[in-house]
């Protein structure tokens, strides 16, 4: 039979096994409270480090002569914590504001916590106040603001009650007594596996909740400062710096400042989104942001701050373009593209001007048209982007470095330069120019086409003076395509200049035996090339730069928009085997072509510049034809060389050549720029 011991064994067992766990419960309680409560309860009264980035200032970009063409401008914001604006006060975030304010002893005293909480409600109330009277701004409109924070997060978080309320009642309609064993190992391991869930009565709490939000903003430096300096009156306040790159000139050098976009400012290696100067010299105009050290109370109350690491600002780019130049370029650019209403034909799609400096390569001016805004290319509206991309004149297309037509009669001056070079022509060979090659109906002069006649016994100082078709013609069928295209290439054709730009376009020079479109060479295909025609496309810088190296005795400068204090400049290079009894044979042409009554320059005649240049009518199948003038000045001492090229703009000496001559117009009246140094 049973002991009679055994039951109560059994009891006192039980109750061994209780106490044992009490003691163990009892012993953890008391070595939180003795060995962790400062890693719990000390640091509510220890102040919290925050470290902040301090922004560091983006280089600016100015013209030569001062003008701002990009800049940073600083914003200051007034944020405010959520839980400051909140109406009515959070009742959780209200208590440990009053905990901040009380020890642990004064918490037990009810009385000491209801003046705590009046005294957190009545420093709410106070914060409105204070920053209506520091900032001028209506305390109603403060509250206002705030209520409109509090609406757009209340429903936030709405939305996610909601969202939470759904999945709840979708998971308990799938849950019940399994009915296999498949559906059992089912609910075991999801029970395993999914995090449980919490209540319908906990609240959700977003991080919109724990943030601070913009109240006001651009407030000025002054205001700002005031209340950096008194965080005591301005509890859960903080001033934000915000930087924001700034164009004041709306649509000048568009295409050539750019714009500046980056999704990482440290990451130097990888513009985003920008373009122009702002892209190529990123990490010479980048500052390196530097970091400041916050000491504040648990009701965010800024106590000190140290800078552990200064901010250093990026570097100033300072151009060669002249400000002035520039806008009077655009401005005639754009004017030179308005629709003639008698002419239904010729409407200019583009245009492009080119200024430099013959010796150095220093652009004055490298304008273009049509080009957007800078607003058009920061942050667009989208029926404004679309309105951009639809544009038949292509506005947001670089033409300054990517455009590249037929150069038309202006690559007259390369096939000069072979057929000197190569002794096929001298300077004083007279061809007698019936208006044709061999026959009436191919390979003819303007002249002829237009009035029958050709220009009779002609030079080649008088062939680029006149622009005749024929001499030039007849040199090609001489040279043959090998000497025509090494000189086009000798002189820069074929090839990027190298300006500071990002994605310049190289262009094509057509040569024998290349696949594609120039696989097969014909007679006829030497000829077009004499002419700058054929499959060859040139670019504007391209252009101005052979005309500074007829001026600078040969020397291909690299066009630059940006002198560094590094004195990183290239340095020009020698046209290989050019002769200057050649380039004095050329440049009597070129100085022809503006000074004598026949010149197709002669619209260019300025009475107080000399000018040498070079017209250039390139036809175009279906559509008209592209103008070009270019040229240099002044023909007694260069300095400038120009290029003006209108995309399907007729006829040069009625539209390329009146631009380039109101430009030098303007650039006389400046005065300094042509004068010596």
């Amino acid at each position: 039979r049973a002991s009679p011991r055994g039951p109560r064994a059994r009891l006192i067992g039980v109750g061994m096994g209780f106490l044992v766990l009490f003691g163990i419960v009892g012993a953890r309680v008391v070595w939180l409270q003795t060995q962790l409560a400062d890693n719990f309860i000390v640091p509510w009264d220890q102040w919290i480090v925050e470290e902040r980035p301090l922004p560091a200032r983006t280089g600016r970009i100015l013209s030569r002569d001062g003008v701002v063409f990009a800049y940073d401008d600083v914003r200051y914001d007034v944020a405010v914590h959520y839980r400051w604006l909140e109406q009515p006060s959070d009742p959780v975030w209200l208590k440990s504001q009053v905990r901040q304010l009380l020890t642990r002893e004064q918490r037990r005293d009810e009385r000491l916590v209801q003046a705590a909480e009046r005294k957190v409600q009545q420093d709410r109330e106070e914060l409105f106040r204070a920053i209506s009277t520091t900032t001028g701004v209506e305390e109603a409109e403060l509250r206002n603001r705030a209520a409109a924070i509090q609406h757009q997060v209340e429903r936030m978080v709405a939305a996610v009650e909601g969202k939470r309320e759904q999945a709840q009642e979708t998971k308990a309609k799938r849950q019940g007594w399994p009915t296999s064993w498949g559906s059992l190992i089912n609910r075991v391991t999801d029970e395993l596996t999914t995090p449980p869930d919490r209540g319908r009565e906990e609240p959700v709490i977003l991080k919109e909740e724990l943030e601070s939000h913009s109240l006001l903003e651009n407030v000025s430096l002054e205001v700002a400062a005031q209340i950096e300096s008194w965080p005591n009156r301005f509890p859960g306040v903080e001033v934000r710096s915000i930087s924001h790159r700034t164009y004041p000139l709306p649509d000048t050098a568009t295409h050539i400042v750019g714009i500046r976009r980056v999704t990482d400012r440290q990451a130097n290696d990888h513009p985003t989104g920008q373009s122009g100067l702002e892209r190529q010299y990123h990490s010479f105009l980048t500052g390196t942001e530097g970091t400041e050290v916050l000491k504040k109370t648990r009701r965010g109350e800024v106590i000190s701050r140290d800078v552990a690491a200064p901010s250093i600002d990026g570097q100033d780019l300072q151009l060669s373009l002249d400000s002035r130049l520039q806008m009077t370029a655009e401005k005639l650019l754009d004017e030179g593209l308005l629709p003639d209403n008698e002419d239904k034909f010729h409407i200019p799609q583009g245009a492009v001007l080119v200024a430099m400096d013959v010796w150095t390569g220093q652009l004055l001016t490298l304008a273009c048209a049509p080009r957007p805004r800078y607003s058009d290319l920061d942050r667009p509206t989208a029926e404004r982007w679309q309105q951009l991309l639809n544009d038949p004149r292509r506005p947001l297309f670089s033409r300054v470095t990517q455009m590249a037509l037929p150069a038309g009669s202006v690559f007259k001056v390369v096939t000069a330069f072979a057929a000197l070079e190569e002794g096929e022509v001298s300077p004083d060979d007279v061809l007698r120019c019936r208006g044709y090659l061999d026959r009436p109906d191919q390979f003819r002069c303007l002249i002829y086409r237009r009035q029958g006649y050709g220009h009779g016994d002609i030079t080649l100082s008088d062939a680029l003076c006149q622009s005749c078709n024929v001499f030039f013609f007849d040199a090609a069928r001489r040279l043959g395509p090998g000497p025509l295209t090494d000189w086009a290439s000798r002189c820069g054709f074929g090839e990027a200049t190298g300006i500071d730009l990002p994605s310049e376009a190289s262009g094509h020079l057509p040569r024998p035996g290349q696949s594609g479109a120039d696989s097969r060479w014909y007679p006829g295909s030497t000829l077009q090339l004499s002419v700058g025609q054929g499959s060859l496309l040139v670019t504007p810088l391209q252009v101005v730069r052979l005309m500074a190296a007829i001026a600078n005795g040969g020397y291909l400068v690299r066009p630059q928009l940006v002198r560094l204090p590094n004195g990183s400049d290239a340095a020009p290079k020698k046209i290989p085997d050019l002769d200057e009894r050649t380039l004095a044979t050329i440049r009597e042409g070129l100085e022809k072509a503006v000074a004598d009554p026949r010149g197709t320059a002669k619209n260019a005649q300025i009475s107080t510049l000399t000018l040498a240049g070079k017209t250039g009518t390139a036809e175009v199948a279906t559509q008209a034809d592209h103008a070009w003038f270019a040229g240099y000045a002044p023909v007694e001492k260069p300095r400038i060389a120009f290029a003006v090229v209108i995309e399907n703009g007729g006829s040069a000496g009625s539209t390329a050549v009146p631009i380039a001559r109101e430009y030098l117009l303007q650039m006389l009246s400046l005065g300094d720029l042509i004068a010596d140094d």
